[in-house]
């Protein structure tokens, strides 16, 4: 734990700053049965049986490895390089949808999954059946395009499957896109660059991500009869994945304040000093986690996050539109 410690400890410089954010923690659903319950949702209880020595010792090896960045460079996928380049386009007046196309029609599967994302009602509201790329380009426009092109290269990093629980990359997939949305719906109220944020959401679950497809492959390896339960993932997940996200948002070189954000995320509690980047992030991923989780059990409890959080109250009906196809 002195290593994690270390990586994401703060200064009295940074705490000291005005220009951060107070975390208020909803009373009825905390951050940790936000995580709780996410988790629960990832991993079925399907054995509550204590973890065997070789898995134990799997978990162990798991720990150490991932803080090797040799090791994290073969365990995660380079981040694809169209990230940087629309982060680049950003600040590029003369970035054109055009250029956009060119790199979708390269790759047919990428044309699929970006056709895929236009239809859906968020990011289609108007309605009508977009089937082909350039007629993406003229509904979506330069800003909607750069969403689902993200969207589009980043879903097969995180969708990534197991023999134990079949539909946790899927899952996992689905709270990363929702976790980007609600980033994007959060910063446009507080004049934050949205398409930033954005990718904020897609890639700060990509230590989970790492982390279970780890284990999941050296459990594999292993060979036991015991499979793996609720236990194996949830102890290690939450000690290691949220360092994993911030070292590997370093490998990527992805912009500071997107780092710093990852990094804040660890051993949130109630009065703590975050940036405003990190800010988003809090309140963007305990909205995705309750929009998969409690809302459809306890929607006045749901409600209730949003409330605490200031948040429109609207959030989860639009975050429901990314399922949604014409």
């Amino acid at each position: 734990m002195s290593l994690l410690k270390n990586v994401f400890s703060k200064n009295k410089e940074e705490s000291a700053n005005p220009d951060q954010w107070n975390v208020v923690q909803p009373k009825l659903f905390t951050i940790a049965d936000a995580q709780k319950a996410y988790y629960g949702y990832l991993y079925p209880k399907t054995t509550e049986n204590p973890l065997t020595l070789p898995q134990k010792l799997v978990v162990d090896m798991v720990k150490t490895s991932l803080q090797k960045q040799e090791v994290r460079n073969k365990a995660v996928p380079r981040l694809p390089s169209v990230i940087p380049r629309l982060l680049r386009s950003l600040r590029d007046p003369y970035s054109s949808g055009r250029d956009y196309v060119k790199i979708i029609d390269k790759d047919p599967v990428m044309s699929v999954a970006v056709l895929k994302l236009a239809n859906s009602v968020y990011f289609n509201p108007i309605g009508a059946r977009i089937d082909d790329i350039e007629r993406a380009v003229v509904k979506l426009g330069i800003e909607g395009l750069r969403s689902v092109l993200s969207a589009a290269v980043m879903q097969p990093i995180v969708q990534r499957e197991s023999a134990y629980f079949s539909q946790t990359g899927q899952k996992m997939w689905h709270h990363s896109l929702a976790c980007a949305v609600a980033c994007e719906l959060i910063a446009e109220h507080r004049g934050l660059e949205k398409f930033k944020v954005y990718v904020m959401g897609l890639v700060h679950d990509i230590g989970k991500i790492t982390v279970f497809s780890e284990l999941c492959k050296q459990f594999k390896m292993n060979g036991e009869n015991v499979n793996p339960g609720f236990n194996a993932f949830t102890p290690v997940m939450n000690v290691l994945s949220p360092a994993v996200s911030y070292w590997v948002a370093k490998d990527w070189a992805l912009p500071k304040d997107i780092c710093k954000a990852i990094a804040e995320q660890l051993n949130l509690q109630e009065g703590h000093k975050i940036s405003p980047y990190g800010h988003v992030l809090y309140q963007a991923n305990m909205v995705a986690e309750c929009h998969a989780t409690i809302r459809n059990q306890n929607e006045r409890q749901a409600q209730m996050v949003l409330q605490t959080l200031e948040l429109p109250e609207d959030i989860y009906d639009k975050l429901d539109m990314l399922t949604r196809e014409y």
